[in-house]
This record gives structure tokens, C-alpha cells and sequence, in this order.
């Protein structure tokens, strides 16, 4: 007896996808002539889809490694079983897609919308060399999101169960009401992702860095939070009643301090005006800081780096060269605040209040350019109150800038690379020499 012939992938051309993209568009504008775009059990390898519209295409079972779908429409598109390895779907609409048993291993899928989306495990059917389906060799596959990217991207209600693997790339994304349950998430990043009501059943999210994500409402039964890093995030005890916190890694308490936050501040007012001579710099790295109520305070040069600062008031307050990386600040009141030259990259600043902040370069002549930008890379500021505030050469690349208030707002040179600007009201602001490459919503 020869041996089976492999099974039958027929391979696309470039030029042939192209024409089928364009009959899947008349078909979906309703026009004659139209056709779906339906590519079952096919190779599409590296091919490039462009930021077309292609819901409700059909690739099942399909090899789709390293193919470019960057910015396309795919909603209730079919990829049951398909491999997308290495594939580029950032900025792609896959609302409701079927993605059951698919390969992402290192696929790029940020800032993608994948509301409702399927990602559980699934059955696949392959064909024979004729093209036929023996439905008696049906075989489950797994899907596989080991080392993929997710960054910002949207995963409201998906059926995720134990579809992503470890060391995902998961940072700020919005997962409320996601199926999660028995997933291996291990030593993944999910820094500032939202997980309310996110079921976590069984989940082992161990050695994650979860600095800044919201917990607070998720189902945490029997989470594996081993090593964890939740640092700035938002919970309640009563979040974490049937968890095992032995061995997670927790903000500190404002009691934990040597002194009081009052005498720390004079300490560091005091190595301010001398220079570093006398008193001592306030550090308070990881510390739960929540409320605290210190208008006018001056932390320049301070370090709050994973520190938890919501609802803070701190109108007024001077943050000059202060690292804040990862600090959450949400629902703060940092009107008329000076941040010039503060870091605060994956810093969350949801609901806060910026309005008149100053943002712009702090003056550094002992620098080349004489002036140090102030960073917020990959920051969270979903509908924060932004108006008059000072952006100048600020750098918000990945920065989340949903539905905010940038009404009069100085974004001269500032650089806006893959920002999420949705929604976002930029009526009167200044965007001369502005850098929105990449950037969503513009």
C-alpha cells in the first residue's frame, strides 16, 4: 500500500486575493456581481489583506502565517482552525470572529477589537488529497497564543477559556466579562488590563505582572496568583476572599512607612532646596497611597514609581523629572499640576483631572538638546480632562487617549505613534509637527 497522500492546501496568489477582496466588497455593499471572500483549507501565507472590509470571510482550516491584516474588518469572519502564526492583525475589528482552534504563536494582534470574539478550543475536519472531508477523522485542536501580542486590544465578553498561553503580551487590555477560566497565563504581562468581571476560575496567572489592571468584580476562585505583581492594581479584600495572597507580591501599606507621609514630605522639600544636603528623598515605590489629599505638594525628583494614587488630590502639585512609572492615578485631581520631564509610562490615569497641567520638556542644559521630554509610553488616560494642558514634545506613543477632553490642549511636536485617540476631542488644540503615525482614531 503507497502512503496517504498529503492533504490538499491549494495555494493563493497575491493578485488573485486582490480580486477576491474586491468581489467580497461589492457583495457586502450589496452591489452585483459581488462574491464572498471564502478561502477554506488554502494557503495565504505572507500575503497582505490591506485595511479592507472582509466580515464574514471564510478561512477555515487555512495557512495564514506571517499574512498582513493590519487595520481590516473582520467581524463574524471565520479562522476556525486556521493557522495564523506570526500574522499581523493590529488595529483589526474581529468582533464575534470564530477563532476557535487557531495558531497565533507570536501573531500581532494589538490594539485589535475582538469584542464577543471565540477563542476556545475546537474540532477541525481536514480534506484528503481529493478535497474530500472524512467527518470519522475529526481531530480537537488547541488553540495556541503563546508569545503573541495583544497590547491594547479589546476583549470584552470573548470566550478565551484556556486558549492563551504563557508569556502573552496582554498589556492594557480590556478583558470585562471575559471567559478565562483554566487558562495558563503564567509569566505573562497584563499591566493595566481590565478585567472586570472577568472569569478567573482556576487561572494561573503566576509571576504575572499585573501592576495597575483593575480586579475589582472579577471571579477569582482558586487563582493561581503565585509571584504575581499587583502592585498599583485595583481590588478589594473581599476580591481576593477564596485566593491564596501568600506569595503574590502586594502594594504596601501607608502604615509600612518609617514616618509619616506629612514628615516625608517636609524630608523631601527640605533635600529640594538643599540640594540633596539635608533631608532625604521621598520614596515611596509600591506604596498604597490611595486618597491622599496633598494640593501644592512638591514631589519633584521623587520616586512613585507602582504607586497607588486614586482619587489622590494633588491640584497644583510640582512632579518636575519624578519617576512615576506604573503609578495608578485614577480619578486624580492633577489640574494646573506641573509635570515637566516626569516618566510616566504604563502609568493608569483613567478619569483623572489635567486640565492646564503643564507636560512640556523640563530644561536640562546638562542634556544635547537642553530640555528632557516628559514620557508617558503606553499610558492608560481613557477620558481624562485634558483641556489647556501643556503637551509639547510630550512622547504618548501606545498611549490610550479614548474618548479624552484635549480641547485647547499644546500637542506641538508631541509624539502620538500608535495611540489610541478614539473618540477623542481635539477641537482647538495645537498639533503643529505632531507625530500621529499609527494612531487610531485620527
Amino acid at each position: 500500500m503507497p502512503p496517504p497522500k498529503a492533504p490538499s492546501y491549494p495555494k493563493i496568489a497575491q493578485l488573485d486575493l486582490e480580486k477576491a477582496i474586491a468581489l467580497h466588497g461589492r457583495m457586502l455593499a450589496k452591489q452585483t456581481g459581488g462574491k464572498r471572500l471564502a478561502f477554506p483549507f488554502h494557503t495565504l501565507e505572507r500575503l497582505t489583506f490591506g485595511a479592507n472590509p472582509l466580515s464574514e470571510a471564510e478561512f477555515v482550516g487555512s495557512r495564514l502565517a506571517e499574512a498582513n491584516f493590519a487595520g481590516a474588518k473582520l467581524e463574524r469572519a471565520n479562522f476556525f482552525g486556521a493557522d495564523l502564526t506570526r500574522a499581523n492583525l493590529k488595529g483589526c475589528d474581529l468582533t464575534r470572529a470564530d477563532l476557535r482552534g487557531v495558531s497565533m504563536r507570536g501573531a500581532n494582534l494589538e490594539g485589535a477589537m475582538l469584542r464577543q470574539a471565540d477563542i476556545r478550543d475546537g474540532f477541525i475536519i481536514v480534506p484528503d488529497e481529493n478535497g474530500n472531508f472524512d467527518f470519522a477523522k475529526a481531530t480537537q485542536r488547541s488553540a495556541e497564543i503563546d508569545d503573541a501580542s495583544f497590547a491594547r486590544a479589546n476583549l470584552t465578553e470573548a470566550k478565551v477559556a484556556r486558549a492563551f498561553g504563557r508569556r502573552t503580551d496582554l498589556t492594557n487590555c480590556i478583558m470585562r466579562n471575559a471567559n478565562l477560566a483554566g487558562a495558563d497565563l503564567s509569566y505573562s504581562d497584563l499591566s493595566g488590563v481590565v478585567l472586570s468581571g472577568a472569569d478567573l476560575t482556576e487561572t494561573n496567572l503566576s509571576h504575572c505582572l499585573l501592576q495597575g489592571a483593575v480586579l475589582a468584580g472579577a471571579f477569582l476562585y482558586n487563582t493561581n496568583l503565585e509571584g504575581a505583581d499587583l502592585t498599583a492594581a485595583q481590588f478589594t479584600k473581599k476580591d481576593f476572599e477564596k485566593v491564596d495572597l501568600s506569595k503574590a507580591i502586594l502594594p504596601k501599606s501607608i502604615e509600612s512607612l518609617d514616618v509619616p507621609v506629612a514628615e516625608m514630605i517636609q524630608r523631601h522639600f527640605l533635600w529640594l532646596q538643599s540640594a540633596g544636603q539635608q533631608g532625604a528623598q521621598a520614596t515611596l515605590d509600591a506604596i498604597d497611597l490611595s486618597g491622599l489629599d496633598a494640593p501644592a505638594v512638591n514631589f519633584s525628583a521623587a520616586r512613585l514609581k507602582r504607586t497607588t494614587l486614586i482619587e489622590a488630590k494633588l491640584s497644583d502639585a510640582k512632579f518636575q523629572m519624578t519617576d512615576m512609572t506604573g503609578a495608578n492615578l485614577t480619578g486624580a485631581d492633577l489640574s494646573g499640576a506641573d509635570l515637566r520631564g516626569a516618566t510616566l509610562d504604563k502609568a493608569i490615569l483613567n478619569g483623572a483631572n489635567l486640565a492646564n497641567a503643564d507636560l512640556s520638556p523640563m530644561p536640562l542644559p546638562t542634556t544635547a538638546t537642553g530640555r528632557w521630554p516628559t514620557r508617558l509610553r503606553g499610558a492608560q488616560l481613557h477620558r481624562v480632562d485634558l483641556r489647556g494642558a501643556n503637551l509639547t514634545e510630550s512622547d504618548l506613543s501606545e498611549t490610550i487617549l479614548r474618548a479624552s477632553d484635549l480641547r485647547e490642549a499644546n500637542l506641538t511636536d508631541a509624539k502620538l505613534t500608535d495611540a489610541d485617540m478614539t473618540g477623542a476631542d481635539l477641537r482647538d488644540a495645537t498639533t503643529e509637527g505632531a507625530d500621529f503615525r499609527g494612531a487610531l482614531g485620527r
